[in-house]
């Protein structure tokens, strides 16, 4: 996973004015994982507050330090108020929905922080502990390039803990140049310049 982004400072936007003449539509999509379970790709929406909530409270102590840095017990309703009601300008979020006997759930979520220079964008990714090893993470690898690559930005970049090894790893696969260890945080940067594609990965 990589973080935090959850310090960024963001205006939250009316409900009812949330994806006003924006074509979001376009991040939806059906996708499989390595073990056969059926996920939605889709735009995180202010009605996934509850999902969202499950998600991050569900998460193993290491799965939470590796997305937000420390182990978060229980999310506040600021956070995820904060992480559901963005306006797809200024961020983007992907989440992966899955039925799970009737039951709707989030495993897992691709989040882009476009900076005010319109030309980088910060980004975390994390995946629900039940459904990593299935190649969600690769999967949502390649949405976030795709994404930063349509919004015209240069380069994304994010930052991991130095003991994801797993993260750093994935980074390096898709060509992110990984800075040294700096305080047990390592940064990770990609140009987005170039054309080659986002092909399947092995590693999640």
């Amino acid at each position: 996973m990589v973080g935090t982004l959850y310090n960024k400072p963001m205006d939250t936007p009316k409900p009812d004015k949330l994806h006003e003449s924006l074509n979001i539509s376009k991040y939806r999509e059906n996708w499989t994982g390595r073990d056969g379970r059926k996920v939605i790709l889709r735009p995180i929406t202010s009605g996934d507050k509850r999902i969202e909530k499950e998600l991050i409270d569900g998460l193993s102590h290491q799965s939470s330090r590796y997305r937000f840095f420390h182990v978060i017990k229980e999310a506040s309703e600021e956070m995820v108020n904060k992480f559901c009601d963005i306006d797809y300008q200024n961020e983007i979020a992907v989440i992966a929905e899955y039925d799970s006997n009737g039951e709707k759930r989030n495993v897992g979520v691709v989040r882009l922080f476009i900076d005010p220079n319109l030309q980088t964008g910060e980004f975390a990714i994390l995946v629900a502990d039940n459904f990593q090893s299935t190649g969600l993470g690769t999967k949502f690898m390649e949405t976030l390039i795709d994404i930063g690559r349509e919004r015209g930005l240069k380069s994304i970049y994010g930052i991991v803990m130095a003991e994801n090894i797993r993260m750093l790893t994935l980074a390096k696969e898709f060509g992110f140049r990984v800075g040294a260890n700096s305080y047990g945080e390592v940064a990770i940067e990609r140009q987005l310049s170039d054309l080659s594609p986002t092909s399947d990965r092995k590693i999640d």
